[in-house]
């Protein structure tokens, strides 16, 4: 089966039934040499990282820990004394995560912030205080709680843009120390379609891709329009539920909203253009605020709830939303246990889970694909902007959109965490932040992912273009 595949506006991609030769057992000798190099320096003196941004990755980076506490917490961090401000609460590194296989295997700490790509990139580039407060999820985060106004690393599901490397560029202060921007793909993920339709005598509810880009495009409006054989506003098929359809959406800076934004533009206006699945001259945008993605906005939905983060997105379908429909990383739908999620397909001929993506390993992507010294502005690539060399530009990796990826699920996003190129520290620091980067490409100390997750390794150039001895995370992180 293969997936047509999106323009160039976003970092969804066209998935194929193609997968990797390599996997998390079976990667060629050289990647395996190559990234194990990153770890040569771990014997270094111990050190604090703080960080934060995306909650599309939360759950493989930090577990599902910061479901416990109530409010659930935005904090998760295991570092002594790392606070999320007085009366928020906070969680640990959870078991089996990334992050702590990364403390286990280097000694250093790690905290980690749910902000919201948008927020995060903001205390990158110096607009927003990064030791101001995260909060938890009864509030709206103000920064990361970190250990200084500059993060140590950031992440985000929506690539640095031209806006955001020339907001870097213009703060001064900032750039007497940090001398440019890093960026490197650690994981691509699904994006669950969570719901609470009353739907009719249907077990599992599933949803074709023309009937997502009628229902986003608010062309159709209620679930008695969405029909079982794929079609909607038809009488063909059994109506799937009843109800004004409720779009529950993020209010914050969110790489979830730009990926699944720009699934919808790929898919539903191709190369930009009208589409008989959507009114007559819609065109989506992709933007990290998804009021703004929408021709008109929310006020187009029959019904639209706003949410903080995905967790907020997930926990109001699950809780409170009367026939709602999100979007959010299927590891937060998986660890909200109950929570009901769409399968999707192309066409009615086929349906699958977003459970099933990464369950074949790593994914495979052609490193003519892999971008450097480029910044994504909503559906085009472009140089990056700035003084800075060559050299310290191509730190800047971002994977083209038009990427084919393994996979059969067909809502996906690559996410990536975010350094500094100079002005890190001590070399115990810089190491700290090389051992970060390169866990999600050493086979050896890294876990297991949960369902609808995936490493990016799977191709040995690719690994080495960004782990290997002369790769990126080794020569950008000074």
């Amino acid at each position: 089966m293969e997936i047509i595949p999106p323009d160039h506006a976003s970092h969804l991609w066209r998935l194929s039934v193609s997968h990797a030769a390599f996997t998390s057992r079976g990667l060629s000798a050289l990647a395996l040499a190559t990234t194990a190099l990153l770890f040569a320096g771990s014997a270094l003196a111990a050190e604090n990282l703080y960080g934060g941004g995306a909650t599309f990755p939360a759950v493989p980076y930090v577990g599902s820990a910061y479901l416990t506490p109530n409010p659930d917490a935005r904090l998760s961090t295991n570092i002594t004394g790392h606070n999320p401000g007085p009366g928020f609460t906070v969680a640990g590194i959870g078991t089996g995560s990334v992050f702590a296989a990364y403390t286990t295997n280097t000694t250093n700490k790690i905290g980690y912030c749910q902000t919201g790509s948008g927020l995060g990139k903001q205390t990158l580039t110096g607009a927003v205080a990064a030791n101001q407060s995260c909060r938890d999820f009864s509030a709206s985060p103000v920064a990361l709680s970190a250990g200084a106004a500059q993060p140590d690393f950031t992440g985000t599901d929506s690539p640095i843009s031209t806006n955001d490397y020339n907001a870097f560029n213009s703060n001064t202060a900032l750039l007497g120390a940090r001398t440019g921007i890093v960026q490197v793909p650690t994981l691509a993920g699904a994006i669950a379609l969570p719901h609470n339709a009353s739907v009719n005598g249907v077990t599992q509810l599933q949803l074709t891709v023309p009937q997502i880009c009628a229902i986003y495009s608010a062309k159709v409006k209620t679930w008695n329009n969405v029909r079982s054989d794929g079609t909607y506003n038809t009488t063909t098929g059994v109506a799937v539920g009843t109800g004004n359809i409720n779009i529950v959406y993020r209010t914050d800076g969110s790489g979830t909203t730009f990926a699944f934004t720009s699934f919808l533009r790929a898919k539903c206006n191709p190369a930009g253009q009208p589409h008989p699945d959507v009114p007559a001259g819609f065109v989506f945008a992709p933007n990290q605020s998804f009021a703004a993605a929408i021709p008109g906005g929310v006020a187009i939905y029959a019904a639209s709830t706003a949410a903080s983060g995905n967790n907020g997105v997930v926990t109001a379908v699950r809780t409170t939303v009367s026939n709602g429909l999100g979007y959010a990383d299927f590891g937060e739908v998986a660890a909200q246990t109950g929570t009901k999620f769409a399968h999707v397909g192309t066409t009615s001929a086929t349906y699958y889970s977003p459970a099933t993506f990464g369950s074949t390993g790593p994914i495979s992507i052609n490193p003519t694909y892999l971008k450097q010294g480029q910044v994504l502005d909503g559906a085009t690539l472009n140089a990056a902007p700035g003084s800075q060399t060559a050299t310290v530009k191509n730190c800047l990796l971002v994977v083209d959109p038009a990427a084919p990826i393994s996979g059969t699920y067909p809502i996906a996003a690559i996410t990536y965490l975010n350094a500094y190129y100079g002005g890190n520290g001590t070399a115990a620091k810089i190491q700290a932040l090389k051992d970060l980067l390169g866990i999600f490409y050493n086979v050896n100390p890294r876990p297991t992912l949960p369902a609808g997750f995936a490493y990016v390794n799977g191709n040995a150039i690719f690994n080495s273009t960004v782990a290997g001895s002369t790769g990126k995370i080794n020569t950008c992180i000074n």
